[in-house]
C-alpha cells in the first residue's frame, strides 16, 4: 500500500474515532444523535454500568487506532527512506 493511501486510511480512522467518541459522549449524557437530528432534545438517565461499558468501548477503539498509527509510522518511515535515496 502506498504512503498516501495509508495516510488517507489513517486520517479516516482518526475521523471515525472522533465521531464515535462524540456520539458516545452524548449517549453517556443521555442524548441520542438520531433523536437530536429529529429535533427531540430529551434525555434519558444512563446507568453507571452503561457509562462504564461505553468508556471501555472508547478505550478499546483507542487501542485499535494506536495500532493503526504504529503501522502508519512504519509505512511513513519506509516511504521517507525511499524518498531520501
Amino acid at each position: 500500500m502506498s504512503y498516501y493511501a495509508k495516510l488517507n486510511e489513517n486520517a479516516e480512522i482518526h475521523a471515525e474515532l472522533t465521531a464515535e467518541i462524540n456520539e458516545i459522549l452524548l449517549r453517556m449524557q443521555g442524548f441520542d444523535v438520531d433523536r437530536i437530528v429529529n429535533g427531540d432534545l430529551s434525555c434519558v438517565i444512563v446507568s453507571e454500568a452503561d457509562k462504564k461499558a461505553m468508556a471501555l468501548h472508547i478505550e478499546e477503539r483507542r487501542r485499535e487506532v494506536d495500532e493503526a498509527d504504529k503501522i502508519f509510522e512504519q509505512v511513513k518511515t519506509k516511504y521517507e527512506s525511499e524518498v531520501m535515496q
